[in-house]
This record gives structure tokens, sequence and C-alpha cells, in this order.
């Protein structure tokens, strides 16, 4: 718990050292270059201490294997620290005479369009929680995959996220981050859904890439509101409330979940109609996708894009989503735009 709880202490100080040195108009583009280049490191650093883990099985020296890992781990934690004292001399110092707590501007400083955008951000990473820890129980326990498999379904998520993140950007930075939020914030509630419509691997691969790509416009845009939405010197604090907001979501979401998962029935019994799944948790799973969307359609139209961006047609920015407008340049009657 401490370590996470140190770990998180630094991100809003981090965050909003990083946004003094980006320009807001290719702020989206930046944050999905920077979150590319996480996504594929992260990726190969899994690929390798898991490699590390396996000859150190098979030696039968596994301790060896977790302390080279953790050795590599401090080895990088040291360099990324260096690096970081080097950024500290561009960035520009905010003075506030008078700072006050976080009860002060959540209720006199921040707008009523943010204050919205946290009810939503808390309210959606609770839904998302209700099943998020319990897809690699489904999946392992109840599917009887294979480690092989489960990676394969994961990467098949981070190479989605690492395809569209920069199309995404661009279309934030272009159309405003509450586009993002409202595409992606419609379509995510279907994400679970669909672990009740097949249990074939093939098919579950190729949903959760589709969640990959839907999930890095979301991520985006949720944390590049809240960038947008705030003066500088009010950064660290929005940005450290909108984490706090997110982590209660979290936590409450994790515990519905698990008790969802202890009184839910296994079947589902319409008439002549029978639904039975592996187990119970694709029935928590669709309860989490009905609360993501009814959470979407009460809660998108309460707060407004923070820039003053003319809004595009829709018909104009639909062949700019990811993946969308690639496809359409192939076909003779791509968008006129």
């Amino acid at each position: 718990m401490l370590y996470f709880a140190f770990g998180h202490a630094t991100t809003p100080v981090w965050n909003s050292l990083l946004i003094d040195l980006v320009d807001t108009s290719s702020r989206g583009a930046y944050f999905a270059h920077r979150a590319r280049i996480t996504a594929l490191t992260s990726f190969i650093a899994l690929g390798v201490a898991g490699a590390v883990l396996t000859i150190g099985q098979k030696w039968e020296v596994s301790w060896l294997g977790f302390v080279v890992i953790f050795l590599s781990a401090a080895a990088a934690r040291v360099g990324a620290t260096r690096c970081q004292t080097k950024i500290s001399t561009l960035v520009p110092v905010h003075q506030v005479e008078a700072p006050n707590g976080f009860r002060h501007f959540l209720i006199e400083t921040a707008t009523a369009d943010f204050r919205y955008f946290l009810l939503f951000s808390g309210l959606m990473h609770f839904a998302v929680l209700i099943s998020g820890p319990f897809f690699v129980v489904y999946l392992l326990r109840d599917l009887h995959w294979t480690y092989l498999q489960y990676a394969g379904w994961m990467a098949s998520s981070i190479s989605a996220q690492f395809l569209t993140l920069t199309a995404w950007g661009q279309l934030g930075d272009r159309y405003g981050n509450k586009t993002l939020l409202m595409v992606t914030g419609l379509a995510v509630p279907l994400l679970p859904m669909g672990y009740l419509l097949s249990e074939q691997y093939v098919f579950l691969l190729i949903w959760n890439f589709g969640g990959g790509v839907i999930w890095a416009g979301l991520s985006l845009g949720l944390q590049n509101y809240v960038f947008d939405s705030l003066r500088p010197e009010e950064r660290t604090r929005g940005v450290a409330l909108a984490n706090a907001m997110n982590a209660i979501g979290w936590g409450i979401g994790a515990l519905t979940g698990s008790w969802l998962a202890t009184i839910i029935p296994t079947q589902l019994s319409l008439g002549l109609w029978e639904l039975t799944p592996a187990s119970n948790l694709p029935f928590v799973f669709c309860l989490s996708g009905a609360l993501r969307l009814l959470i979407a359609m009460s809660l998108l139209g309460t707060f407004d894009e923070p820039r003053r961006l003319t809004p595009p047609p829709h018909r104009q920015w639909v062949w700019e989503l990811p993946l969308v407008k690639p496809i359409a340049a192939l076909w003779p009657w791509r968008n006129p735009a």
C-alpha cells in the first residue's frame, strides 16, 4: 500500500510540470505519443521479465530471476530520476500568494463544468472496476486459458492502443477532448457485454483489440480534459483531486463487484431462452456495462469543452476516428472534407 501511495504522491506535480512544457494546441498529440512509448516500453519490459523468470525457473534459480528484475527496475528508476532533474530547470514557476485547500478549490475556484466532469470520471471508474478485476479470473479459471493465450489477449489491447493513440491525440487537439469523451464514453459500455456473446478465443481476442482502441481514446480524453480545464497555478491540486476521485471509484467499484460475484446466479432463464455461461462473471460484466451506459447518458451532457473550439459537423469528425480514416482512404467515396 505504501508503495502505491508514494508512487501516486508525485503524479500531480509531475503532470503539472509536463503540461507547462507542452503547447496547448499540441497537448493531445504529445501525451498520445508519450502514452505510446510507455505502452511499448511496458510491453517489452513485461516480455523480458517473463523470459528471465522462465529461464530462472528452468535452471531452478527462480530467486536469481527476481533479483535481476528488481535490480533492473531500480536502475531504470535511478536513470529516470536523473533525467527529471534536468527537466526542472526548464519549467516556469507559478507563484500563489495564498494557496487554499482542496475544499476551497472544489467549491469556490473550480468551474461547474469541472465539478461535473469529476463526478463523471469518478462514477465511470466505479462502474469499470465492478468488472475490471475479474477478467483475469474469468479467462484463466473459468475458460481455462493458458498463460500464452492470456498474454495474447493482453497484447491485442496494448497493440490497439499503440496503433490508435496518435490518431486520438490529433482528434482531441483538433475537435476537443470532450469529443473524445462523447465518442468513447458511449462505446465503452459495450466492451464488457461482449463476453456474454461468445467464449471463443478468436472472438475475445478481436473484441479486446476493439476495447484497446476505445480505452486509448477514453483515457487520453479523461487526462487531457483535466489539463485543459485548469489554470497553471491550479493544476497540481486539480490533478490530485481528479486522481483521488478516480481512486475512490476504483476502490468502491472493486468491492461492489466482489459482492455481486457472490450473489448473482450462474444462469439466466427467460421463458424458453436459457443462458448458461462458464460462470456468473459475464453477468457481472453486463451489469458493469449497463451502469457505464447509464452514467454516460446522464452526465456527458452536463459539462462542455473547456477550450474555445468550433464544434465540427458530426459527419466530418466521424471520418477522423482511429482506424476509420485509413480504411476510408482506400475507398472512392471517402470523406470529401
